[in-house]
């Protein structure tokens, strides 16, 4: 297991709050990330959204956008701190040419801008973050 495989978990282990222990043995090395938890998780925001999008809770306060196609990202006109309505199109996810939207599933403000025009982006890959609006 080399640097680079690990530096590669860790930053699954950190993308997918959800996740809790990830455990690998190769070559007589072994690497274990374990999360305490605390304070339970939120459980997913069950909204209707397009079917490029995908939720993932971050905090109490956020949540992360996540592609549900492998492609590549072309982002909308959009910019960090900007206030996105339910809905909004962030981003399209070009797969072989077959454009699918990527929406904001709830109204907020945008967090952080976590890929770059035209990267190549996988399944279940954090995209952007959404700190929501309070009713």
């Amino acid at each position: 297991m080399n640097h680079e495989q690990i530096e590669g978990f860790a930053a699954l282990f950190s993308a997918v709050p959800r996740l809790t222990e990830i455990e690998v043995r190769s070559e007589g090395a072994s690497l274990r990330l374990r999360r305490s938890l605390t304070t339970p998780l939120a459980p997913l925001v069950a909204t209707q959204t397009a079917p490029s999008t995908a939720i993932l809770p971050v905090a109490a306060s956020s949540l992360f956008v996540t592609a549900e196609h492998v492609g590549i990202v072309q982002l909308a006109p959009v910019t960090v701190g900007e206030r996105v309505t339910a809905g909004q199109v962030l981003a399209q996810i070009d797969t072989m040419r077959l454009l699918s939207a990527c929406k904001a599933p709830v109204a907020g403000k945008l967090v952080s801008l976590l890929v770059e025009e035209g990267q190549p982006v996988e399944y279940g890959q954090p995209l952007f973050e959404i700190t929501p609006e309070e009713n």
